[in-house]
């Protein structure tokens, strides 16, 4: 894997996995989806990523008129659906187009685990289960990576830990509720080596990233001294027997990836 284009490439998830591939040495081709980021947030991630030779932000347009032989492409779904933005997959058909090209070494999309339910019933699942069957299934080399809640710096206000550090800071905004998976949680560090380590093995297929520890995502809440009335909490049960689970090992506790996070959200609002 020596070339990788990346769609939201400035969203939550994506935008480590775009950071890790460069520390690498590995050329990026970034697209930011018009998702509304703040304009002074993407401007903050364009300054971390710095000037590196091996990163070019491009349209998506670009992406359609070049070959993309050798090229992996990544789409994080899983950002989408957390920043309420699910419903581009279904106004901009050039994303499937892109992706449905058939020259693409590998075609790598990250899903919020919800979609491996029993029992898909939301707008918002539906929307992402009729994207993948219309961009995936014709796919021979593509890679479907589920994840639970995705903690750490640059986590989104839509999730709820990111909004109670915000709350406390008075900087945030309405809650519009429990989003996210709250079966599991993994620091974006650890996730996003486990991303990459997936793609690097060359074998396709859906995989589940999992903690492998009972209560995580109660323990990062504990941690945060969430109230239980702000919780809704869910039990993951999946439908999908073809799912590989992948166990992500803890780089460091709890305590201190979330103070990480803390510690950026800081960081940023002190300077805006």
């Amino acid at each position: 894997m020596d070339k990788v284009v990346i769609i939201g490439v400035f969203d939550f998830v994506n935008f480590h996995v775009c950071k890790s591939l460069l520390d690498k040495g590995i050329l990026v081709r970034g697209v930011q989806l018009d998702t509304k980021e703040k304009e002074d947030m993407a401007s903050e991630k364009r300054l971390e990523i710095g000037r590196n030779a091996n990163f070019a932000e491009v349209s998506l347009g670009d992406i359609a008129n070049q070959s993309s032989a050798n090229e992996t492409i990544v789409l994080s779904v899983y950002d989408l659906y957390m920043r309420y933005k699910e419903d581009y997959l279904l106004t901009d058909h050039l994303i499937s187009s892109i992706i449905n090209k058939n020259n693409w070494e590998n075609i790598v999309i990250l899903v919020p685990s919800q979609i491996l339910k029993n029992v898909i019933d939301s707008k918002a699942e539906i929307v992402i289960e009729d994207f993948l069957k219309r961009t995936i299934l014709p796919n021979k080399h593509s890679y479907l990576l589920y994840l639970p809640t995705v903690f750490g710096p640059w986590q989104p206000e839509t999730f709820i830990f990111q909004s109670s550090i915000l709350t406390e800071l008075n900087r945030g905004m309405p809650f519009k509720g429990l989003r996210e998976e709250t079966s599991d949680a993994l620091f974006v560090d650890d996730a996003v080596k486990a991303i990459i380590e997936i793609m690097e093995i060359n074998q396709p297929g859906k995989y589940l990233l999992q903690s492998g520890k009972d209560n995580q995502w109660d323990s990062c809440a504990a941690l945060l001294q969430l109230s239980e009335q702000d919780l809704n909490k869910r039990i993951l049960e999946i439908k999908d027997k073809d799912i590989i689970k992948k166990i992500v090992p803890s780089t460091v506790p709890l305590s201190v990836a979330l103070t990480k996070q803390i510690e950026h959200t800081h960081r940023l609002n002190a300077d805006h």
